[in-house]
């Protein structure tokens, strides 16, 4: 299953993308691009053009900014809406959760720009829920 990769706000994005592309080994996705996002604005039409042909987005970075962070980006879009899952990925190795949103058989997982975090997120649930979701 092809997957995208977006980096938000992000720093450390080569280090990222390499922990996530680790993470991911096994688990039957592949990423089909790599884009940047800067603005909540941009954010959101990256992920809705990526689901208009793909069923997994990964979002890493921008949850640490109070004004334009991710968490913001996602309680606006969610307002009116109830996905069908709506997880938080607790991090181990700080206060940075990750979230996983699923609606149907899309799926979106905001990680924080840490590498070793991203490891560690995938090396609790996330990894399994990932599997479980292939199969739907």
């Amino acid at each position: 299953m092809n997957c995208e990769l977006i980096f938000y706000l992000s720093s450390k994005t080569n280090l990222c993308e390499r922990a996530l592309r680790s993470s991911i080994e096994g688990l039957d996705l592949r990423f089909s691009s790599a884009r940047f996002s800067t603005s909540p604005e941009s954010l959101g039409t990256l992920i809705i053009d990526a689901f208009e042909v793909l069923n997994v987005v990964f979002v890493v970075g921008g949850l640490s900014d109070e004004r334009n962070g991710v968490e913001n980006v996602l309680s606006k879009a969610l307002a009116n809406k109830s996905p069908d899952d709506l997880k938080k990925l607790r991090n181990p190795l700080s206060r940075s959760d990750g979230y996983l949103v699923r609606q149907g058989g899309q799926l979106l997982v905001v990680l924080p720009d840490e590498p070793e975090e991203i490891k560690a997120i995938f090396d609790g649930a996330l990894s399994d829920y990932i599997k479980s979701f292939a199969q739907i």
